[in-house]
């Protein structure tokens, strides 16, 4: 914030994270100190808190202890701007520390009402979701609470029990709803996902460059660079300007309005290039079929020409960039080093134990957050690492990389992301070996560039979530042994138009019958498949909504999947978030 001293209002836009709310009290305590030395009226100037979506309990419980809150020209307010579209088929609330918030900071209702909020909204624009299913302890508590906000809105607009006969009446005659089911998922039942590399160009573009809101900081030398373009070798004259700075940053943005994007984004690391080669020589050939002097236009087709043309400078500038940025993807997928880590991660994936790899990476100091998602899919596919090789990693990586991270290993621990196995008189498999056979998780065989199965994302794995929406959308029978290793347990309620209390829905509840039997009228009455919402719970990441789009372009896959989010991750930003 930059003002001057006589401004009359100060207004600072925050999000409910603790490095930011103390940032905005220090800011504030220093300019009242600075007005004071100035000999001016502090209670002149107004200071306004705008927290987005909404100010939580722990950031009022830090304005309080700062000693911010009390004063009388402090002012605290919220702006719910919390669902931000960032695609046709994704929806972010943008809040980087959920898993942080939840299992370190023990404020999980906070997360949970503003996650309950967001579908209230939804409903409110595409009508009651008539089926709610959840999974592990954020995902129930977000359906409970999203139940008790609709029967105290409910109790409202009617007050009086005599007129409910009348309501449900009238509610019965509305349309069909926009959308046929919700699954909550709580991104704690699948952690292993997010620490695996992705192999979707949209995937590695993130690990790589970093997206950031649907967008990337891009230098101007990668996508257009010196070799691209001859400069003149004249000197310039001293009345010329100077040239442009040569390294420019630009912010690119990556979604589906650029129609190159939306069909390569989730294409596999071994396709992306010929396909956007493939573009380049039918973009070519359109252009040339038209300036060939041999064949005459009439003028039917030179109208039409020059209308096609800012449709042609666009596509061919769309094409130019995602070129220089797939080669970019392409040096790195190509480095050895790269290749060894997937090697090492399909290793752990298979229960295989990595500790001299492990130690190796220490040695040879591999960037901390890369040796650290390695450190916790080894914890997370063994149920744990061995007591002596969890103190000796644990030193190795303190002495190597300094005594700060040691807080950071203390929060993985708390978060369960990096623990010691449970010492017993017998080795028995891993909740994610037993996950890995129940839900066939490994498809080794799974043709990259033509694929039939989800686990094209990553050579070979399906995310465990992605198999989990594919199995709620066909029931739950005969996955009894699946549920019990998952942490928490399945909810599947009914929403009526006239709401209930959690308790009520529970008692009404059958677990095993999937969402795809409410979507078969629907499909056979329009051909148009129905709407599936899938809301992660503490984030999710692009190998994950690749899958979930190519469920969605399967023709014998019921649903069209609309992935909603608490915000967008990868292995390093949930770390990181942790630390």
């Amino acid at each position: 914030v930059d003002c001057s001293y006589n401004t009359p209002l100060v207004t600072c836009f925050v999000k409910n994270d603790t490095e930011e709310v103390r940032a905005v009290c220090g800011y504030i305590k220093r300019l009242c100190r600075k007005l004071r030395l100035a000999g001016r009226e502090v209670a002149q100037t107004h200071f306004r808190i705008v927290f987005v979506p909404h100010i939580t309990t722990l950031s009022e419980k830090f304005l309080m202890e700062e000693g911010v809150l009390p004063l009388e020209n402090v002012s605290v307010t919220s702006v719910p701007l919390d669902m931000i579209p960032l695609d046709e088929d994704v929806i972010s609330l943008e809040m980087d520390s959920t898993l942080r918030d939840v299992e370190l900071n023990g404020v999980s209702m906070d997360v949970v009402t503003t996650v309950a909020r967001s579908i209230m909204k939804l409903q409110d624009v595409s009508k009651v979701i008539p089926r709610l299913q959840g999974l592990g302890e954020l995902g129930e508590a977000v359906i409970a609470k999203v139940l008790g906000m609709r029967l105290e809105e409910f109790g409202y607009e009617v007050e009086e029990d005599e007129e409910r006969d009348d309501v449900e009446g009238a509610l019965e005659k509305k349309d069909k709803e926009e959308i046929e089911g919700m699954l909550i998922l709580d991104r704690r039942v699948d952690l292993v996902s997010p620490m695996l590399t992705p192999l979707t160009y949209e995937g590695l573009l993130d690990e790589v460059l970093g997206i950031d809101c649907g967008f990337i900081q891009v230098d101007t030398n990668i996508i257009d660079p010196p070799s691209s373009h001859d400069h003149d070798d004249t000197p310039s004259t001293s009345s010329e300007p100077p040239p442009p700075p040569e390294n420019v940053v630009l912010y690119l943005p990556l979604n589906d309005i650029d129609t190159l994007y939306s069909e390569v984004r989730d294409q596999h690391v071994e396709t992306f290039g010929s396909f956007l080669q493939g573009q380049a020589k039918a973009l070519k050939e359109s252009h040339s079929a038209f300036t060939n002097k041999e064949k005459k236009k009439d003028l039917n087709e030179i109208h039409k020409f020059v209308k096609q043309i800012p449709i042609f400078t666009q596509n061919l500038r769309s094409l130019t960039t995602h070129i220089h940025l797939a080669e970019l993807v392409k040096q790195t997928t190509e480095e050895s080093s790269f290749r060894q880590r997937w090697q090492t991660e399909r290793s752990m994936l298979e229960s295989e134990q990595c500790y001299d790899m492990l130690e190796d990476s220490i040695a040879c100091q591999e960037p901390p957050y890369q040796l650290l998602r390695l450190l916790c899919l080894q914890s997370l596919t063994s149920g744990g690492i061995k007591s002596a090789k969890f103190d000796s990693l644990r030193r190795e990586v303190v002495q190597t990389y300094g005594y700060e991270y040691l807080f950071v290993l203390n929060n993985l621990e708390k978060a369960k992301l990096f623990r010691r196995k449970d010492t017993s008189w017998m080795d028995t498999a891993s909740t994610f070996t037993n996950l890995r056979k129940q839900l066939a998780l490994i498809n080794a065989e799974v043709n990259t560039a033509d694929p039939d199965d989800v686990s094209y994302v990553s050579s070979g794995y399906a995310p465990l979530t992605a198999r989990l929406v594919q199995t709620a959308t066909q029931g739950w029978t005969g996955k009894d042994e699946a549920l019990r290793e998952l942490p928490g347990r399945l909810i599947d309620v009914t929403q009526r138009e006239i709401p209930e209390d959690f308790a009520t829905s529970l008692k009404r509840s059958v677990i095993g019958p999937g969402l795809a039997p409410l979507s078969a009228l629907a499909t056979i009455n329009d051909k148009k498949k129905p709407v599936l919402v899938v809301y992660f719970v503490g984030g999710v990441t692009l190998m994950e909504i690749a899958a979930l789009r190519f469920l969605s372009k399967r023709p014998t896959f019921p649903f069209s999947i609309v992935c909603i989010t608490t915000n967008i991750i990868n292995g390093g930003t949930l770390l990181k978030s942790l630390s």
